[in-house]
């Protein structure tokens, strides 16, 4: 169970889990007094890792590179878990795990490293022969962090609007408060020591020419299913069909007989004929199928053409300015569609920066580092939340900062 739940977490980019059922905490209020809950709860937990950390090397980055960001990482952990609830942890354990992954790092670019944690806590009515109380499951999302990850705090921004040849596209992050003079967005707070700019514009013609393309392939998707072509493609595959069916035959009829044989070519040639009947009466103009395909023409049709006459209608200057892409249900424009800057509810498409990290740095080294100040609906309710707000609050965020180059 612990190494499937260390999977999951690497996956979703999200780190710390405390103890899940909390049987200790619920039992406890109501029987104060138990020793048994008492040793539980000050019982001294340990660090432990849970996996081996992944070092996987990309076409830019060797693995000996790799595994000297973990070394990295592990010493952000060590500032992480700096905090008194952590040092040591009492009433819990955290088992932990790391994954460079250089795979899809672009070349100059630092590794990024995500970091994961599992914290379990004791169970106060199963004691092992060692006298140490055993652990309970897993719970609550406490938190973690990436490193050198320069989209992290906005993990799902990659829209269906895409990408082109350039970059992905991503929508601004909007940055809702600061924490020890950091920004938080969407959860996560960013550090780093970089001053070039993390994100820049894209172009209103980059955004509608992806656009058009991805319209145009919609079109095209749907004109090869209609009814009237899928009956066009079948005529013209007839002839193959009939000489595979004339050779299956006369193989049949060599080990099981004229009769058996015969028969296998009766049912096959009646089959094709139920088909084509099928097929052609879908494709008879008129019928539910051939015009509800129909409506779906016209539609694509017309997405695709108002985008290039949206697109043909802009000025140089219009082309070049930045894209904004609408992101309001209100329904005064379509969501996602391209509308003019200062448009309300328009965000602004961006893509990375490729010259924000300093590409004269060790690839191993920390330039970038998303700390998680977050959880789930489920995780606020948990009797641990409290705690898990004040491991945050007492974060060490000085020594998290001076990690990095």
């Amino acid at each position: 169970m612990r190494r499937h739940l260390g999977r999951a977490l690497m996956s979703a980019g999200v780190c710390v889990i405390c103890a899940a059922a909390h049987p200790v905490l619920c039992h406890a209020q109501t029987n104060a007094g138990s020793s048994a809950q008492d040793e539980a709860r000050n019982q001294v937990g340990k660090f432990t890792q849970n996996e081996i950390p992944g070092a996987m090397p990309g076409p830019y980055h060797t693995l000996a590179e790799t595994k000297r960001a973990l070394v990295t990482a592990d010493a952000i952990f060590a500032a992480y878990v700096r905090t008194p609830l952590l040092n040591p942890p009492r009433g819990f354990e955290m088992l932990h795990n790391e994954n460079a992954d250089a795979r899809s790092t672009p070349r100059g670019w630092p590794i990024p490293v995500t970091a994961g944690f599992i914290i379990i806590a004791y169970d106060p009515n199963h004691r092992l022969p060692s006298g140490r109380f055993a652990t309970l499951g897993e719970g609550p999302v406490l938190g973690g962090f990436s490193m050198n990850s320069i989209d992290c705090d906005n993990p799902s921004a990659e829209k269906d609007f895409g990408r082109d040849d350039v970059s992905a596209f991503y929508l601004m992050p909007a940055s809702s408060s600061t924490v020890h003079g950091w920004p938080e967005t969407n959860g996560q707070v960013f550090i780093t020591k970089r001053t070039a700019p993390r994100w820049l514009p894209v172009s209103a013609e980059r955004v509608l020419k992806v656009q058009l393309d991805k319209a145009n392939k919609t079109l095209e998707d749907v004109n090869a299913a209609s009814p009237s072509n899928a009956y066009t493609k079948w005529l013209a595959g007839k002839d193959d069909r009939m000489k595979q069916y004339q050779q299956t035959h006369d193989q049949l009829e060599k080990t099981l007989g004229k009769q058996q044989a015969d028969a296998y070519l009766a049912t096959a040639i009646e089959s094709e004929k139920q088909t084509g009947a099928v097929l052609a009466q879908m494709a008879q103009q008129g019928s539910a199928t051939n015009s509800t395909t129909g409506q779906f023409q016209a539609q694509a049709a017309k997405s695709a053409q108002d985008l290039e006459a949206q697109l043909n209608s802009l000025s140089p200057a219009q082309r070049a300015a930045p894209a904004y892409v609408y992101e309001s249900a209100d329904g005064a424009h379509p969501v996602g569609a391209v509308v003019l800057p200062g448009t309300p509810g328009g965000v602004e498409v961006v893509y990375p920066n490729p010259a924000f990290y300093d590409r004269t740095l060790p690839p191993w080294e920390a330039q970038s580092l998303c700390v998680s100040v977050s959880t789930g609906p489920n995780s606020r309710q948990d009797p641990l939340y409290p705690t898990i707000q004040s491991i945050w609050n007492s974060l060490d965020w000085d020594a998290l900062a001076q990690q990095l180059k």
